[in-house]
C-alpha cells in the first residue's frame, strides 16, 4: 500500500485531556492521488473513559478540499468523569482507531490509532512568549519568557528545565542545569528568560527547512498538583531580506501645535506591515521580529496597537533602544498601528531588526507635520500661484489643477520635505525638494484645485521639514476658489473593485439601499421617530470570492479594444483600512471629502452583512444640499502596497428640509 496515503488524527491546539472536558478532534486523510467521492470514517476500538458526541455506530461522511486529495471530518468527545462508578483517573490511557472506506488511487489508508493521557484539571498555566510553532531564521538570536501562573501559591526554589533541545540551536545559558524561576510578589507567577541563536552546536551550517525543537518543562508545582510541559516545534529559514522593509500606509500624520493637548486618534494613525518571505518565496510563520527606530528614544514620542488596532502594544528595550515584539502570523503578515503621542513635529525612520542576521529600514518614513502661522519675519516666504493676484482663484479652461512655486529658504538642503496646508489642515500633498520635476522658486508644482472648498476662504500655505525634524512656515496666502472645474473621482485611476452601497439613515438593511443614479432627499437623510440616526451609511462589500456583483455601467469606458477589461470584484476580507471619499457639486456646496472611521452592525443597529465595512455620512455634513446637485462616492486602499480603488457611485442630491423639518435632527 502506498505510503502517501495517510490518516492524521489532531485535537485543537489548546486542547487537554482533562477530565470532565470536551476536545475536539479534526481526522484528515490525504493522498497524492484523488480520494474517491462520498465516503466515510468509522470509529473503533474506543476506551470507555471517553464518549463521543456523534453517534459513531455509524459512519461519518468526509468533507473534500485540495482537489480531492484532501478530505476531513470533525468530531468532539469528552473526558468521563466516571466508567460506571469507578473515577478515571490522572495518567489513564484514552484511545480509539480510526478506519475508512476510501481508497486513492486504488489503494487503501491504514487505520489509525489515536492514543494520549488523561490529566487533571487544575489552574496552573506555563506559557512561552514565542510561538509554540514558529519558522526561525538562520542565525537569528531569539529571546523568550516562561511564564508560569496560577491561582494557588507556586511552591518556592523551583526551576524552567530544558529537554529534547536539537542540535542546531545554541541556548545562552547552561540548559543542563535548571534555569532558577523569578517569583512574583504574592507566589501566584513565575518567569525565567532564556535565549538561544539559531547554529548549530557541533559547528556544522545550519541548513533551510531543518527542524528546530526543544521542550519547556517545570518542576513548580502548586496545591493543585503541577505544570504541563510545552514543546516548541520550528524550521529554519533563509530570509528574503527585501520581506523585512516595513511599508508605512500613511507616512504623513498631523498633530495639533498646543503641547497640552493629546493627538487625537481618529484620523490620525497609519497601519505598518510587511509579509515576512523566505528566499525560496514561503511565507514565514510565527516568526519573532523587533521594531525600534534608527534613531535613540524616539519610539517613546508614538504609541503602538496589534494588527486588530484594538490592542496596545508596550515598549520593550532590546540592546541599546526601545521597540516593540511582534509575531508574524499565519499569513506571514507582520502588522501593526502607530498613533503620534505627542504633539510636536517628528521624523520616525522604523526598522525591522532580526537580532544578530539584519536590521532593515522601513521603505519610507514617517513624518509628524503641523503648520503654524509664523509671521512675517520669521516666515520662509508666501506660497505664489500661477495667474493669482488677491481675491477670487478660478479654474479657467477646465484645468483640474494649478500651478503654484516655492520660494527659496535659506539653509535649504537635499532631503528637505514641502508639505501643503489649507487652513491649517494637512493637504496630503508633498514635493520634495531634491526632485527634479519640482524646483524652487519656479511654477512646477502642480497642486488639484480640490484641496479648496468652493466659495470659502482659504489660507494656503507650506510647512517645510528638514531631515533633522526642525520645521519651517511659509505664510499663508488667503483665496477664495470660485470653481470652474468639478469635484470629482480620479479619472485615470484603475477601478477594479465594486462600487459601494449606499443606505438612507434607516440603517443598513437591504430594504434601505438608494439605487445609483437615484436621488438622496432629505427624506433620505433625517432622523425618523423610533430611529437613532440620521446621515447616510455607506457599506463597502468584502468577501474572498471574485463575483462581479457590481451593476455600476457608468464608470470608465476602456475604448482600447487590445486592453483588456479589468475584473470587477470585491474587496478581500483581510483588507481593514479603507478611504472612503465622498464628491458633491451643487448650486450651494462644492466639496470632497473623505472618511476613514467606520461604524459597526452594533453602533448601528439591524440586521447587515457581517462581512462588509460601514461607514456614517454625518447630517451635517450632506444637508441642505441645493439645487439639483451631484453626488459621488468612492473609496480606496492599499493592498501590499499597491493603491486600489473601487468603482464610482454617481448619483444626485438635494437635500433641503422643510419648514420644521429640521428640527431636533442634531448630528447622529
Amino acid at each position: 500500500m502506498p505510503g502517501n496515503n495517510k490518516i492524521e488524527v489532531l485535537i485543537n491546539q489548546d486542547a487537554k485531556l482533562v477530565i470532565g472536558k470536551k476536545v475536539n478532534v479534526t481526522v484528515t486523510l490525504s493522498s497524492d492521488k484523488p480520494i474517491d467521492p462520498n465516503k466515510a470514517i468509522t470509529i473503533k476500538k474506543v476506551s470507555p473513559n471517553i464518549k463521543f458526541d456523534q453517534d459513531i455506530t455509524q459512519p461519518i461522511k468526509l468533507v473534500y478540499e485540495d482537489h480531492e486529495i484532501k478530505a476531513s471530518a470533525q468530531l468532539s468527545f469528552t473526558v468521563l468523569e466516571k466508567v460506571g462508578t469507578v473515577p478515571v483517573q490522572k495518567g489513564a490511557s484514552i484511545h480509539f482507531d480510526v478506519d475508512t472506506d476510501a481508497t486513492a488511487g486504488g489503494s487503501g489508508f491504514t487505520v489509525t490509532t489515536f492514543s494520549d493521557k488523561v490529566i487533571a484539571d487544575n489552574n496552573n498555566k506555563m506559557e512561552i512568549s514565542i510561538a509554540q510553532k514558529a519558522d526561525l531564521v538562520i542565525g537569528q538570536s531569539v529571546i523568550f519568557t516562561v511564564k508560569l501562573s496560577s491561582e494557588k501559591i507556586i511552591l518556592p526554589a523551583k526551576s524552567v528545565i530544558i529537554k529534547n533541545a536539537s542540535n542546531n540551536i545554541r541556548f545562552d545559558q547552561d540548559i543542563t542545569k535548571p534555569i532558577v524561576l523569578k517569583y512574583g510578589s504574592n507566589s501566584l507567577s513565575a518567569s525565567a528568560t532564556l535565549s538561544f541563536t539559531v547554529e548549530d552546536v557541533s559547528g556544522n551550517p545550519v541548513q533551510e527547512g531543518d527542524s528546530i525543537h526543544f521542550d519547556v518543562h517545570t518542576d513548580a508545582v502548586t496545591s493543585e498538583g503541577d505544570f504541563q510541559s510545552l514543546p516548541f516545534a520550528g524550521q529554519a529559514n533563509e530570509i528574503d531580506v527585501n520581506s523585512l522593509a516595513l511599508f508605512i500606509t500613511r507616512p504623513y500624520l498631523q498633530t495639533p501645535l498646543k503641547d497640552n493637548i493629546k493627538p487625537s486618534e481618529n484620523n490620525n494613525s497609519t497601519s505598518i506591515y510587511t509579509t515576512l518571505k523566505s528566499k525560496s518565496g514561503k511565507v514565514l510563520v510565527g516568526t519573532p521580529v523587533f521594531i525600534t527606530s534608527g534613531i535613540h528614544n524616539k519610539m517613546e514620542e508614538f504609541y503602538f496597537k496589534d494588527a486588530n488596532n484594538t490592542n496596545e502594544i508596550l515598549l520593550e528595550k532590546l540592546g541599546p533602544n526601545k521597540g516593540i515584539a511582534i509575531t508574524s502570523d499565519s499569513h506571514g503578515l507582520v502588522k501593526f498601528y502607530l498613533y503620534p503621542k505627542l504633539s510636536l513635529v517628528s521624523i520616525l525612520d522604523l526598522k525591522m531588526v532580526i537580532p544578530n542576521v539584519f536590521d532593515i529600514l522601513a521603505k519610507n518614513m514617517l513624518y509628524v507635520v503641523n503648520y503654524s502661522n509664523p509671521g512675517y519675519m520669521n516666515s520662509i516666504g508666501m506660497p505664489s500661484i500661477l495667474g493669482y493676484a488677491s481675491g477670487s482663484l478660478s479654474a479657467d479652461g477646465g484645468v483640474p489643477y494649478f500651478l503654484t512655486a516655492v520660494s527659496s529658504y535659506d539653509a535649504q538642503s537635499p532631503g528637505d520635505m514641502i508639505l501643503f496646508f489649507v487652513n491649517g489642515i494637512f493637504t496630503g500633498h508633498i514635493v520634495p525638494v531634491d526632485s527634479k520635476k519640482n524646483k524652487l522658486d519656479q511654477y512646477d508644482i502642480e497642486l488639484p484645485y480640490s484641496i479648496f472648498k468652493q466659495d470659502e476662504l482659504s489660507n494656503f500655505s507650506y510647512t517645510v521639514i528638514k531631515e533633522s525634524g526642525q520645521a519651517l512656515y511659509s505664510e499663508p496666502l488667503p483665496l477664495t476658489y470660485v470653481g470652474g472645474v468639478p469635484y470629482e473621482a480620479d479619472t485615470e485611476a484603475k477601478r477594479e473593485y465594486v462600487s459601494c452601497v449606499v443606505h438612507t439613515s434607516l440603517g443598513v438593511d437591504a430594504d434601505n439601499i438608494i439605487p445609483e443614479d437615484n436621488y438622496i432627499s432629505y427624506d433620505s437623510i433625517m432622523k425618523y421617530p423610533g430611529y437613532t440616526h440620521n446621515g447616510l451609511f455607506i457599506e463597502v462589500l468584502r468577501s474572498n470570492t471574485n463575483t462581479n456583483t457590481n451593476t455600476n455601467t457608468n464608470t470608465n469606458t476602456n475604448t482600447n479594444t487590445n486592453t483588456p477589461t479589468p475584473v470587477i470584484q470585491q474587496v478581500p476580507l483581510n483588507i481593514t483600512d479603507i478611504t472612503l471619499n465622498m464628491y458633491i457639486n451643487s448650486q450651494n456646496k462644492n466639496f470632497m471629502t473623505s472618511y476613514t472611521a467606520q461604524s459597526t452592525l452594533h453602533e448601528i443597529g439591524g440586521n447587515g452583512n457581517a462581512s462588509s465595512v460601514f461607514f456614517h455620512i454625518p447630517y451635517l455634513d450632506i444637508v441642505n444640499v441645493r439645487g439639483n446637485g451631484n453626488i459621488s462616492f468612492d473609496y480606496q486602499f492599499y493592498q501590499g502596497e499597491d493603491l486600489k480603488y473601487s468603482e464610482i457611485w454617481n448619483g444626485f442630491i438635494e437635500t433641503v428640509p422643510g419648514p420644521g423639518q429640521d428640527k431636533g435632527q442634531g448630528n447622529s
